[in-house]
């Protein structure tokens, strides 16, 4: 098995572990049941069905997973396991804006639509790295460090051949921590608005 296969499994493992963690929800059962399960969920995903583990067949739908989901997805797993939180809301506003940002400028231009085509920036293109190292240098002076942790997680599967692809975007942003990134922000902006209208409910009573 080669090094991106195994790290696509792994990746693979724990988004599924992440999602099973949060719908039950884990932290509503004592510790020890929660190890149990976890440990059972894991073992599960390696069971496998004719010629593939469970989590092969996860990843031919997701295919490989970037630096930010799987940061993401270890954090919700570390969190319902332990009741411990381990990404404060401003890390985890930024990185989500900047995910949101890099998933705006990436996909529509991706399409084919104009001349510019970001993806292509991907294949070693000295600005990209430039302004990428810029973007984690700025984060790292603002104590950003979710942001930067998943840059040096990327940096770190590119370099050693974690991928299959060797275009960077790929292992800093996918489909599914683009998706996750906007509905959060856009829950972030409704619940004080719910909230503000409740208060004027209120106050009108």
């Amino acid at each position: 098995m080669s090094a991106s296969d195994a790290f696509g499994l792994f990746g693979c493992g724990l988004l599924g572990l992440a999602a099973i963690a949060i719908l039950i929800p884990l932290r509503r059962f004592p510790l020890r049941v929660r190890y149990t399960v976890v440990a059972a969920a894991a073992f599960a995903f390696l069971i496998p069905i004719g010629d593939l583990p469970v989590a092969a067949y996860v990843r031919g739908v997701t295919g490989d997973l970037s630096a930010a989901t799987l940061v993401l997805a270890g954090a919700a797993c570390f969190t319902q396991v332990t009741g411990r939180a381990l990404i404060g809301h401003r890390d985890k506003q930024a990185l989500c804006w900047l995910l949101a940002l890099a998933a705006a400028f990436l996909y529509p231009f991706a399409l084919g639509w104009t001349p510019f085509d970001p993806y292509a920036l991907g294949f070693g293109s000295a600005g990209f790295i430039a302004a990428l190292l810029l973007i984690t240098l700025a984060c790292w002076w603002a104590r950003l460090y979710l942001v930067v942790l998943v840059v040096v997680v990327a940096a770190l599967g590119f370099l050693g051949g974690a991928y299959e692809s060797r275009n960077l975007w790929d292992t800093l942003i996918d489909p599914l921590a683009s998706f996750y990134a906007l509905a959060w922000l856009l829950a972030g902006v409704r619940l004080p608005n719910s909230v503000s209208l409740s208060r004027n409910s209120r106050q009108a009573g």
